[in-house]
């Protein structure tokens, strides 16, 4: 398998968080964990299962929603814009956003159900 590409299962959780099944998105996510142990791969999953965590403590109305998608957000600042297929800077930029919301006390429920957050998937291009 090539480092830079993840296990077939990943499409799903890709599917499930775009259709805002965050947590089916997040045990997908940890379904593939042990395929990619001991690569970036590993935390790049991590990350994607602590902000999917977040998005569904959010929407479920349970607390640590922000606890999460921050640990989430953390995990992505050292990735480059594109890892893997996953276009990175636009999922960072969004949970910044939405962390803005909360700090700001606003609904963040309602926003999620208005413009839900995607995991956008590009390919790699020949540098």
């Amino acid at each position: 398998m090539a480092p830079d590409r993840f296990p077939t299962g990943f499409v799903a959780g890709v599917r499930h968080f775009n259709a805002s099944r965050f947590f089916e998105a997040h045990e997908a996510f940890e379904d593939l964990l042990e395929q990619v142990e001991g690569d970036d791969r590993w935390e790049l999953l991590l990350a994607l299962i602590q902000v999917a965590v977040g998005y569904h403590k959010c929407t479920s109305g349970h607390p640590g929603a922000e606890r999460m998608l921050r640990l989430g957000l953390k995990k992505l600042a050292p990735f480059p814009a594109l890892t893997a297929g996953v276009d990175v800077d636009a999922l960072r930029a969004r949970v910044a956003g939405d962390l803005a919301i909360l700090e700001r006390g606003g609904p963040l429920a309602d926003h999620l159900r208005q413009f839900p957050p995607r995991l956008r998937m590009r390919r790699q291009r020949d540098r």
